[in-house]
């Protein structure tokens, strides 16, 4: 089963946004029915007592606030490589400078 970027999931958000509330929540029902009856579809290699149970793992996370759930990463770096290519690409020259101690102040001689 395909959750990230699921056909049906985009349909319900579409006509969510258009207004038509009764048909997305249709589709989110279908949806939701797909995934319960796909199974086990959590990609974390995790062994661990709460694997596939996305409201724990999710309620843990957000309770610790150190990291995000391994199922959130695709979409966490999508959205930040599309933020950073608003500054032509610069955040890994920019991460670099950073790890060498310089943190690019006035009149540094450090170029990208």
């Amino acid at each position: 089963m395909k959750i990230d970027g699921n056909e049906l999931a985009i349909l319900q958000d579409k006509l969510d946004r258009e207004g038509k509330k009764q048909e997305a929540w249709e589709v989110k029902q279908e949806f939701l029915r797909q995934v319960r009856e796909a199974g086990d579809h959590c990609p974390c290699p995790e062994a661990c007592p709460h694997h596939g149970n996305c409201f724990e793992c999710v309620t843990i996370h957000r309770g610790h606030r150190d990291h995000l759930p391994m199922c959130l990463w695709d979409m966490v770096n999508e959205r930040i490589a599309a933020l950073s290519h608003m500054t032509e690409g610069s955040l890994r020259a920019y991460e670099d400078r950073q790890a060498a101690g310089c943190a690019g102040c006035e009149g540094c001689q450090e170029k990208d």
